[in-house]
């Protein structure tokens, strides 16, 4: 899209905006759904025409009988796109969090609350292809998904995207603007390639933890399911039995996330913070993040990675 196109659409979403100013939940009225032919509805618009100047030219009155058959038809699926669309509850609008590079999937939850279906809808933003189509059944709930790019790290706006309809026949495309107040968090991409992961500190004393550690706990029966590499071949031949080695993790094995301990500017210190996280995480270990002019951040488990990935986000944002 040109600079051109650029400012008009942007003129004309702000129009909508001002026009259709309302929050989720809300239901689709007339003020909300637009009607306009598709690329496929003018070249058949355009063929009628020339149909009509021909029947004229000649005196062909099955042409024009054609022409005006098939012009009354396409009027009446402007009004039949447009019953497909009105009436259509936008009920929410929610993202999870993803990691720079990732696209952002936009989940829209629609509620039909009349007793009909509604046909072939989808969403989409407008420099994108929309999602599949989705039918509504009578008295139902739907959820259509929207792909956002990302492209760095932080808070990122939702893009007001469409909710549209080209049922029954693809000349006229019905859509309502839906704007998303909820913001996304983007977390830093993670380093591809990143040192190895510290592991200087101590943490909380206890039993030892089974699971995927890198300690031998001891041996026990093969369950299926059991991973091939775990499975002590010496000890099964001996035995005539396969037997699995169980590992195990120290409670007390603690690693220090620390800023200072990464070289590089500060984009690539947040990558590879991000992935000490991903791995002290998928390790269940215990873990302390530590970045300039905040405190420190400790603990495990899944509500404290996301506590750090948040962290890392919008640091010096």
């Amino acid at each position: 899209m040109n600079l051109f196109g650029d400012r008009l659409h942007a003129w004309a979403i702000e129009r909508v905006r001002r026009r259709t100013r309302i929050a989720p939940p809300y239901r689709l009225a007339y003020r909300h759904v637009f009607v306009l032919p598709t690329v496929f509805g003018m070249g058949f618009g355009a063929m009628l025409v020339f149909t009509a100047l021909g029947g004229l030219n000649f005196n062909n009155n099955m042409a024009l009988l054609m022409v005006f058959t098939l012009g009354a038809l396409a009027a009446m699926t402007t009004l039949l796109a447009y019953r497909d669309l009105a009436g259509v509850e936008i009920d929410s609008v929610r993202a999870d969090p993803v990691f720079a590079g990732e696209p952002a999937h936009f989940h829209v939850r629609l509620d039909n609350r009349d007793p009909r279906v509604r046909y072939s809808l989808q969403a989409a933003l407008a420099t994108t292809a929309a999602s599949a189509c989705m039918d509504l059944p009578a008295s139902a709930s739907g959820v259509l998904a929207v792909a956002v790019p990302t492209e760095r790290r932080g808070w990122l706006a939702p893009p007001p995207f469409r909710v549209e309809t080209r049922y029954p026949l693809g000349l006229f495309r019905a859509w309502s603007w839906v704007f998303p107040a909820t913001p996304v968090l983007v977390y830093p991409a993670p380093a591809k390639k990143p040192p190895p992961l510290p592991n200087r500190a101590s943490g909380r004393q206890g039993r030892p933890r089974l699971g995927d550690g890198d300690q031998v706990h001891g041996l026990r029966g093969y369950r299926p399911g059991d991973a091939l590499r775990r499975v002590a071949w010496r000890t099964s031949a001996r035995h005539d039995t396969l037997y699995t080695r169980e590992m195990e993790s120290p409670r007390d094995a603690a690693c220090e996330l620390d800023w200072n301990e990464v070289r590089g500017d500060t984009e690539l210190r947040l990558s590879v913070l991000t992935a000490w996280v991903l791995q002290a995480d998928h390790r269940q270990l215990e873990y302390r993040l530590r970045l300039p002019g905040q405190p420190a951040i400790g603990g495990s488990g899944p509500a404290h990675r996301a506590r750090c990935l948040e962290a890392l986000a919008v640091y010096g944002l």
